[in-house]
């Protein structure tokens, strides 16, 4: 039997089907000779402490560090049937095909299964970039064996087995040291750290008065601004004093045009997407989070078929898919018939397009030859559009500027003028207006002009108007995902060591794939909190920050080192077993060092343990349960004011009714009682405001069809509440009229 293992049932699906012949069995398929299986993400992984020793049911201090001196594979509870069906097709099969995702992660899934059935055939490789059928058509005919793969999966193995050492030790140790549920990460620490890091820099900063003098000149062909600038070109006055007699020194002045400098610029096209630059882009036009856009990409990936595979760390292409691009251009051409007009008949992609050396598992994202159907969700049309867009920008001739600088001299004082007007709208055509995101926005952008009147070195000008503009230097802003993705990825930039910061530069901290995971996971245990986009750090971060006195753990200086053992370990210069042995001993300092580190979490313990019911549809914040209702516990550090009473017209509103309303946006039809004492139901239903509302499968005593809404116009006291409703409501206090539950104290 051939066996081909695939890492996704739809990814199996398609291979299938472009082989034909398909029979379907419960976990697998047939398709003309081949047998074809798949995972679901992992289906075997590293086994548990306790599952070494009993004992380590019981997280003590005195047990760490624990280093296994073999460590043992188990299967996921999850995913054990299907680990059952795969087991027995393994047991069977005379040669495999790894199908899994091409890279460390998809190939680590293939082995732990292998191993873990003891499966030692032959095995062959199928690396897809894309799903199309040309795609994996083409994939087909160029199978390698596995064994080309091995150190890849012994990067993977050695990468897992250090983050468990790692993350098992000290989050023990800091747990049981703390006696709070603290968790610890080689990646999700250090980007914590960075957070925290900007918060404090925000806090401790003190602005700076500074003053700056703009003047009006009048030249007989128009009038234009310049900005005072001194010999270094620096444009602020410190002292006020120093301005002011600056003012009077000039102004009602004749000055004279000492230089004029006119060329033409050109501004390049951006690069293709990675995943990263893509996320960022999205949190930037859209608002979407790293994972709302990873999961968007995904799915145009995987089920629409339109996208190359989104995981990916390069913005390249390879040679062999120059010859694609034509029919890539006219799939997008058919979906936005806007952009048929800017693909060119012969294509010249650049280097900052095609570089073979700069794609090692996956290309750029880009879509694929076929075209989008309507079948797109409104989200996902989004994602789509904007890689079509920069797609086509990125394969378009640059734009062209008029550049024009003044330097205007007024009584030996010096005033600058800059000027830009668009010639070419080059690659920016594909965006049209909607082109912000792609520009890099410098602070002088805001004294561009984009007319000016036509001048000669040597004219004469008139100082018409001088003005002091007041000013103070800002802080740096809040995180938002958008620029926190981008410090991941640029980690490198923060170490001095020139090796590990050159390891770091070819995959930052995390990868494209985890990224995304991980801003979610520090949301989600309660060390970081959003805000209108912004990230900062709990309470609870900031002190699992201070508590970790280990400055490896909390800078991106521990990856770099990894990365840069791991990728010796695939290129076959570096051995696993060296290097998990350093990675113990390391292990065994962070314990010590933990265990002698005075730590206060006296403002966790001191806190009354509340139930956290779900996430604040608001602000990504904790909603927790109160005497009379369930609200956000952000509300005190940011006045999120989300909150909805347990008690609405008779009905009390159960936790898991509320974590339906979290999860769902709508809780099953509940019963309700009218002012008239008349019972009705109803959904309760989450708008994306925060607001609760009413939703009606049949208002009692009313005519109105199912599920129609109506203005809404509030309810009286939850507690006492009893007219029959007509329509969609939201949800008040109206006795006391208080919009939403107090506080949570």
């Amino acid at each position: 039997m051939k066996l081909m293992i695939a890492e996704k049932p739809s990814v199996a699906r398609d291979i299938a089907g472009v082989i034909g012949g398909i029979k379907r069995h419960q976990g697998y398929v047939e398709a003309n000779g081949y047998t074809i299986t798949w995972a679901v993400g992992h289906l075997v992984t590293l086994a548990d402490a306790q599952e070494y020793d009993a004992k380590y049911k019981k997280w003590n201090i005195g047990d760490l560090p624990i280093v296994p001196k073999a460590f043992r594979l188990k299967v996921i509870e999850s995913s054990a049937a299907q680990y059952k069906i795969v087991a027995s097709l393994l047991k069977r099969a005379e040669e495999v095909i790894v199908a899994t995702d091409a890279g460390r992660e998809g190939q680590l899934i293939y082995e732990w299964i292998a191993r873990s059935v003891g499966f030692k055939g032959p095995a062959k490789r199928l690396w897809l970039s894309s799903l199309t059928e040309e795609a994996i058509r083409h994939a087909m005919r160029r199978l390698k064996s596995n064994a080309e793969y091995k150190n890849l999966y012994y990067a993977g193995f050695a990468r897992a087995q250090a983050d468990w050492l790692i993350g098992i030790n000290a989050t023990r140790a800091l747990t049981t040291h703390t006696g709070t549920l603290l968790t610890v990460g080689r990646v999700q620490t250090p980007t914590l750290a960075m957070i925290v890091r900007r918060d404090l820099e925000i806090e401790h900063f003190r602005p700076e008065p500074y003053f700056e003098l703009d003047a009006t000149f009048s030249h007989v062909e128009g009038e234009y601004r310049g900005k005072w600038m001194n010999g270094d070109k620096t444009t602020r006055f410190r002292r006020r004093e120093d301005v002011l007699s600056v003012l009077a020194k000039v102004e009602g002045r004749l000055g004279t045009i000492v230089q004029l400098e006119q060329k033409v610029v050109k501004e390049q096209p951006p690069q293709l997407f990675d995943l990263t630059s893509l996320q960022r882009t999205a949190n930037q036009k859209y608002g979407f989070t790293a994972d709302q856009t990873l999961k968007l990409a995904q799915s145009l990936y995987e089920t629409h078929k339109v996208l190359t595979y989104p995981r990916t760390d390069s913005r390249y292409l390879s040679d062999d898919i120059v010859a694609t691009l034509p029919r890539r251009l006219s799939a997008v051409a058919k979906t936005f018939p806007e952009l048929a007009k800017l693909v060119p008949d012969v294509l010249h992609p650049t280097k900052k397009v095609v570089n073979a050396s700069k794609v090692k598992d996956h290309h750029a994202i880009i879509p694929t030859e076929k075209p989008a159907s309507t079948a797109l969700r409104h989200d996902e049309r989004k994602i789509y559009e904007l890689v079509a867009k920069q797609t086509v920008a990125a394969l378009h001739e640059p734009a062209e500027w008029a550049s024009t600088t003044i330097v205007t001299a007024v009584v030996g004082e010096l005033f600058k003028t800059t000027g830009r007007a668009l010639l070419k709208s080059g690659w920016k055509a594909a965006f049209g207006l909607e082109d912000t995101h792609n520009q890099s926005k410098s602070s002088e952008d805001e004294d561009l002009q984009t007319t000016l009147p036509t001048v000669k070195k040597g004219d004469e000008v008139q100082t018409q108007q001088v003005v002091v503009l007041s000013k103070q230097t800002k802080p740096p802003a809040h995180f938002t995902e958008a620029s926190l993705l981008s410090a991941m990825e640029n980690a490198d930039r923060q170490m001095d060591d020139e090796t590990l910061a050159e390891a770091l530069k070819e995959r930052g901290l995390g990868t494209p794939a985890t990224r995304a995971s991980i801003i979610e996971k520090i949301k989600r245990d309660g060390y970081v909190r959003v805000h209108k986009r912004n990230l900062t750090a709990t309470e609870k971060g900031r002190a699992l920050i201070d508590a970790i006195d280990v400055d490896a753990l909390k800078s991106p200086e521990m990856t770099g080192d990894w990365e840069h053992r791991l990728a010796q370990i695939e290129s076959g210069t570096y051995s696993v077993r060296q290097f998990i042995s350093e990675i113990s001993d390391f292990t065994g300092k962070v314990v010590e060092t933990i265990q002698r580190t005075k730590v206060d979490f006296s403002f966790h313990t001191q806190s009354p343990h509340r139930d956290v019911i779900g996430t604040c549809p608001l602000c990504n914040g904790e909603i927790v349960e109160t005497k009379k209702s369930y609200g956000c516990a952000n509300w005190k550090q940011t006045g999120c004011k989300f909150g909805v009473w347990k008690q609405i017209s008779g009905h009390t509103l159960t936790k898991a009714q509320m974590k339906d309303l979290l999860q769902k946006k709508r809780t099953r039809s509940l019963k309700f009682t009218s002012k008239a004492g008349k019972s009705f139901q109803a959904h309760l239903t989450l708008r994306p405001d925060g607001k609760v509302e009413f939703e009606f499968a049949k208002a009692s005593g009313s005519n109105k069809r199912p599920n129609r809404k109506r203005s809404a116009r509030g309810l009286g006291n939850p507690e006492q509440n009893g007219g029959v409703p007509k329509g969609s409501y939201q949800i008040i206090q109206s006795q006391h009229h208080i919009e939403k539950p107090p506080n949570p104290q």
